[in-house]
């Protein structure tokens, strides 16, 4: 079993003939999302800006660099400043914005009108959620109270088979301070979301929507997912050889292969793409390359009910200088510190 499915390139099939294509792919590409997002392929969402459905379909390359964004219509704003994972357009008059971010593990998709009504309306999104072939779909709504308060809701969603969705159980909605320029009008904030779940790993779908304190209101479009796996099962459920892969911050692919042992532990049988650091450690290991930027913890620990909990944590697209942390994780399953556990024996390079 492979850690990742293969990755099935996003095609803008629907997408009107009058449709751009922006490549922004640099020279030299480095990874800029960890491989959950960058297996997406990317995501596709119609926005409901001025009363004119917008669609921004973004396109991601193997390493989570954005390497294309499609409107439709082409002529509603035009490209104001770019990079590998970032893209802003704007209208004539900068009075409407979409900004479009891959970094770490989430993909967003945001826009910014001059007031809440220029958001109202029905919305589309869809991703190939796990990079299996076939797209997940979401319809959502923008709306207001009898107040004036913005509201969001997540409609029908569809997911391929084996693919679960979880809807978060209601809509968010809060008020926050006045912003930090002296305006003392309060901030509303509403939010809906849900959880996709496969084989263990999960993505969450945020959806939500902001009326500032100078009126303006902004729309994001979120996905957002760690390189964490966990499987519950017997040893016989889970035996047998696993890969887990990912692209160092230099682009290359890497893969790290292991197997569970009917021992109960699992043995690490090599990498390749690159030279890589590996330990061993009670019923585990750990493998890392790129001086610990791109790597992966496995271990599998036993259950008082007779199964096994395997995890696997990887690391990936954070290449900004940390060498070490991975905000979020822990030896457990919720707070992981990166980096080899603090043992005598000495790690070995293959």
């Amino acid at each position: 079993m492979t850690h990742h499915a293969t990755r099935v390139p996003l095609r803008f099939t629907g997408l009107a003939l009058g449709a751009f294509l922006l490549a922004v792919t640099p020279a030299a590409v480095a990874a800029t999302t960890n491989a959950p997002i960058a297996e997406t392929g990317g995501m596709t969402a119609t926005l409901p800006l001025l009363g004119t459905p917008l669609t921004v379909a973004v396109t991601l390359d193997a390493s989570g660099s954005i390497s294309g964004v499609a409107l439709d219509p082409s002529t509603a704003l035009s490209k104001t400043k770019s990079g590998d994972d970032f893209v802003k357009f704007t209208n004539t008059d900068g009075s409407v914005k979409v900004v479009v971010k891959a970094k770490g593990g989430q993909l967003a998709i945001k826009a910014k009108a001059k007031q809440l009504g220029d958001l109202l309306g029905d919305g589309t999104w869809s991703a190939d959620v796990f990079g299996t072939g076939t797209k997940s779909t979401a319809d959502y709504t923008i709306g207001k109270d009898s107040s004036g308060n913005p509201t969001v809701s997540i409609g029908t969603v569809t997911t391929p088979s084996g693919v679960v969705w979880t809807p978060a159980p209601a809509p968010v909605h809060k008020v926050f301070p006045g912003s930090k320029n002296g305006d003392k009008a309060k901030a509303l904030h509403a939010s809906a979301s849900g959880t996709f779940s496969w084989q263990g790993f999960r993505k969450t779908l945020t959806i939500s929507v902001a009326v500032r304190g100078d009126g303006t209101a902004g729309l994001s479009i979120s996905l957002s997912g760690r390189d964490a796996q966990k499987l519950n099962g017997t040893l016989a459920d889970l035996a047998g050889a696993r890969t887990w892969s990912a692209t160092t911050c230099a682009g290359t692919p890497v893969k790290v292969s292991y197997h569970v042992a009917s021992d109960g532990t699992v043995v690490y049988d090599g990498a390749t793409g690159g030279t890589a650091t590996e330990k061993a450690f009670g019923h585990g290991f750990i493998a890392f390359f790129d001086k610990g930027r791109t790597g992966v913890f496995v271990t599998l620990s036993a259950q008082t009910d007779g199964t096994y909990d395997l995890l696997v944590l990887g690391r990936s697209g954070d290449c900004g200088g940390n060498t070490h942390i991975d905000k979020g994780h822990h030896h457990g399953w919720g707070h992981w510190q990166w980096g080899p556990p603090q043992t005598h024996n000495k790690p070995k390079s293959h």
